[in-house]
């Protein structure tokens, strides 16, 4: 999380979060000043200021999951989705839920750097999860302690 600073402070390198639509979506979107995004009917957050990209699938496929295979579920759920994706500056009304008991383990950025300043972590590796952790996060999360321990034994363990 301070990997980039711009001016003295620390800027966010977040993933970008995009939506897949249909270009039937975005075409009546595409002049909009804002978009309001909702899940059953309720509001959750505005998108200000939309941009559209073409869904490059089989681009994002190979990054992501290393194939094209459409018998990969996420693929093909990709695949099944819009031919568009549409981004912009996201303006969230209200902390979204999901009533999992796992709410207090999803923390914004800010409350993650608050965190590791009150824990006087010298180091964090973070990624962003968008499926629940398996063995391949687990395995990393390993490997990034492994090399930070052996390259500098003194780092704060925690």
């Amino acid at each position: 999380m301070r990997c980039l600073l711009e001016d003295g402070k620390e800027v966010n390198q977040s993933v970008p979060i995009v939506l897949a639509i249909s270009t039937i979506d975005k075409n009546r979107l595409e002049n909009s000043l804002a978009v309001t995004l909702r899940h059953k009917q309720k509001t959750l957050a505005i998108l200000r200021r939309p941009e559209f990209y073409f869904h490059r699938k089989e681009e994002r496929c190979s990054w992501q999951f290393g194939t094209n295979n459409l018998g990969h579920p996420y693929v093909r759920m990709i695949y099944d989705s819009g031919d568009w994706l549409m981004g912009g500056d996201l303006e969230v009304l209200e902390r979204i839920k999901w009533h999992d008991g796992l709410d207090k383990y999803r923390l914004t950025p800010n409350e993650i750097r608050a965190r590791c300043r009150k824990m006087k972590a010298d180091a964090v590796f973070a990624f962003q999860l968008r499926n629940p952790i398996h063995n391949g996060h687990a395995l990393l999360m390993q490997v990034c302690h492994l090399f930070k321990a052996n390259r500098f034994p003194s780092y704060n363990k925690i």
